[in-house]
Order: structure tokens, then sequence, then C-alpha cells
């Protein structure tokens, strides 16, 4: 019976020294690609230097977006050579090519529009639009800062009183009336009440405005609820007095 013959121990240890080698390289090799697809980063305000929240940074390559924090801080994956794209109302949109994978810090520009907004201009705003200038109104209205030198909250006089703060704040309000309204009108709809009652023409509009629900009403009310309101709301209607429907005034909308 033939022997078999085995293998030296050092070639053995040559071999899996080798793999052990070969396993680190490949592990490297992963946690650097990782790490390259990760762009971290700040968004400051050119003149200022200050941090600017809810800037929208988008991959124009892959279409991956991220939101900047409240001190500016973002992080998004990319690679190599793709373009971001930099944006928030009322400030110039900026695009970044990816070189390296260092801390960026990216200024931004006012573009120079008009900070007040009329009620036109906001019911013709996207909801989408709506909603990032209620984010920069908030954070252009806050009278308190966080002081990262001395530390805490402090309250800002100049916020309060200075008129970009003044501003801001009835911007908000105008924005927030805007976004309610159009909550309301997406549930309270001639289709929902005249499914439920005989109303149409003006008696229909008549009745819409004199027994439109709040929106907290609405956030919490499911579709029985609405329903039992606008059955119990079109008794109630049904009631008034003539003198009493010629004293509903209906507003005024501008046509979209």
């Amino acid at each position: 019976m033939q022997r078999q013959r085995s293998i030296p121990s050092t070639k053995v240890n040559v071999v899996i020294k080798a793999l052990y080698v070969f396993l680190l390289l490949g592990i490297a090799a992963s946690h650097v690609a990782a790490q390259d697809s990760l762009l971290t980063g700040y968004v400051l305000e050119l003149d200022s230097g200050e941090p600017l929240q809810y800037v929208e940074i988008k991959n124009l390559k892959t279409g991956v977006a991220a939101e900047s924090l409240e001190d500016g801080r973002f992080s998004i994956a990319a690679k190599k050579n793709e373009r971001l794209q930099f944006e928030y109302p009322g400030y110039r949109t900026d695009t970044l090519v990816v070189i390296e994978f260092t801390i960026k810090r990216v200024y931004m520009a006012p573009d120079g529009s008009a900070i007040q907004l009329d009620e036109v201009q906001i019911q013709a705003m996207t909801d989408s639009r709506l909603d990032a200038e209620l984010k920069r109104a908030e954070v252009e209205g806050q009278f308190t800062e966080t002081s990262q030198q001395r530390g805490g909250v402090r309250i800002s006089p100049s916020r309060w009183f200075g008129k970009t703060g003044r501003q801001a704040r009835q911007r908000h309000e105008m924005l927030l009336a805007e976004k309610e309204r159009r909550q309301i009108d997406a549930r309270f709809t001639p289709e929902a009440i005249m499914a439920i009652t005989p109303l149409k023409g003006e008696d229909l509009e008549l009745y819409m405005t004199k027994y439109r629900p709040t929106v907290e009403f609405l956030t919490t009310a499911n579709e029985s609820d609405l329903r039992l309101y606008i059955m119990d709301t079109y008794a109630k209607f049904k009631a008034l007095t003539p003198k009493q429907r010629s004293e509903i005034k209906i507003p005024e909308r501008e046509s979209r």
C-alpha cells in the first residue's frame, strides 16, 4: 500500500497568510468604497456665514435627495464626478461637482427675490413650494438662537423686533392659512356635500361658507365623522331664515 505524502507545514502557513492578507485587503477596499459613497458638509449663507436649514441637496445623476439640518450639516450618497444641486427658496440654486470626499462648506447667496408675498402669489404656489416657504419663514421668524460659543439658547431682540423677523412672521401666518385652506378644501368638497344633501348652486356656496369645518376637526375626523358633520350642519342650514342666509358673505377668490 502506497503511503500518502503530507504537505509541509511551512507551505500551509504561507497559504494561510496569503489568504489572510487577501481578506484584509478586500475589507479595506470595501471600507474605502463605502466612505467614498457618502459626502458630508455644511450649507451656509454667504453674507453672514450662518447655517441654512432645510436646504434641498439633490444628486442630479441618481436623483437621491437630502436636506440640511439645523446646523447646516448634510450627508448624501455620491460618487466622484457626480453633480449635486443645492436649492433653497430665496437663494440662488447652486451646483457642486464631487471631486474628493473631504467635508464641504457650500455658501449660498440670496437671489434678491422679494420677501413679501401677497395672497395671489401664495395661492399660485405648488404644495411643495408652499411647504418650503413655510420652513423658510419659520427659520427667519425665530426670535431665539443657539450660541455654540456661549452654549444654550438665548433670546435675540434683533430677530424679534427686526424688520426681517416681523415680515417672516407675517408671511408665515399667510402661508399657514393657505396650507390649512388647502387641507380643508381637499375633504370638504362640493362633491362630498352633494352626495349627501340636495344642495347646489348659490345655496351650496352659502352652506360651505357658513359651515366650513376647522382643520383641527378634519385632522382627527374620519369619513364617517365628516359625513355626520355634513348631515348635522345641513339640518342647521335648512333652519336659517332668508335674512340669516343673506348675511352670509361668500369670500371672493382669485381664479387659478
